[in-house]
């Protein structure tokens, strides 16, 4: 109870009253005080925390993904360049490290342009395709028709019809002979076209066509070759025919890129410009029987 003492008429209170007044007074404002927050800001304590979490999860969320996806973007351009640096010179040396397996009873079909008919040679039985065919000592039998190719079938506009699978062709009806290992000589000719692709497609399709006259024969092809100067004039027949004959999974004797002839031993094999000499045809059967070992081991 308050205690009030009059004194000419007037209230005093005393301390401690001041005291206890105060007291409610402050108590009175923070009551005050809490009322008003609770008015401004509805949502209870545990309620607002996931608004603040909400801002910082969503730039975080994309950026955990970001570095895995990094990852196979980089490897994935990697893996292609690696692929198709290897692929060019894979292709391209094929038909360089294919093999043969040679039949219990090899019959032997050589077939190719006037080197294997032996033009050049003092003899047509000294051309470098009669000098391997006694050397192997198989059953052979040689076709050798000038001006001819794969893509190139004869003639001075290429009119003749005399393509090699044509001639192919034209063999394969006699029953009585049936090859197993072929020889397609040639890409000299050819040379003319100046068609890479066309050439590469006869090459291929060439090859193709004796397996289907002949089932399980195995060809080899031995690419264009002359002396110097007309070697020089080769290359990219010599390209096409080899790229032909690996598209068909075919053994490639590579005579212009080896350097069979070169400028030092061409005067000494050359005939007419064109054909090696008797000597050149030797030296051709020579370098051929060598790449031949290689291919039968």
């Amino acid at each position: 109870m308050c205690r009030v003492r009059r004194n000419g008429g007037g209230l005093r209170v005393t301390k401690q009253e001041w005291i206890k007044y105060g007291a409610l007074f402050v108590l009175a404002v923070v009551a005050f005080g809490v009322a008003a927050l609770a008015l401004t800001n509805p949502r209870g304590p545990s309620e607002s925390a996931p608004v603040q979490a909400r801002p910082v999860a969503a730039p975080t969320a994309p950026a955990s993904p970001a570095p895995a996806l990094a990852a196979p973007a980089l490897a994935a351009p990697a893996a292609t360049s690696s692929a198709a640096a290897t692929a060019t010179p894979t292709a391209s040396a094929a038909a360089n490290r294919l093999r043969i397996e040679l039949p219990a009873k090899p019959v032997l079909l050589i077939l190719g342009d006037s080197y294997t008919a032996g033009v050049g040679a003092a003899r047509k039985d000294q051309g470098w395709a009669y000098v391997v065919a006694r050397s192997l000592g198989y059953p052979t039998n040689i076709d050798g028709e000038g001006g001819t190719g794969f893509a190139w079938g004869g003639g001075a506009q290429d009119d003749g019809g005399r393509e090699f699978e044509v001639r192919l062709r034209e063999i394969s009806r006699d029953l009585r002979f049936v090859p197993n290992l072929l020889i397609l000589q040639g890409g000299q000719n050819d040379a003319q076209l100046n068609n890479p692709d066309e050439l590469k497609t006869a090459t291929a399709q060439t090859i193709e066509a004796a397996r289907r006259f002949w089932p399980g024969v195995q060809v080899v092809v031995l690419g264009p070759s002359a002396p110097q100067p007309l070697a020089e004039e080769l290359r990219g027949a010599n390209t096409a025919v080899r790229a032909g004959a690996a598209a068909a999974k075919a053994p490639f004797i590579d005579a212009y890129e080896a350097g069979w002839f070169t400028g030092a031993n061409s005067p000494g094999f050359n005939a007419d410009g064109a054909h090696p000499n008797t000597a050149g045809h030797a030296y051709l059967a020579e370098k051929f029987l060598a790449a031949w070992a290689t291919l039968t081991k």
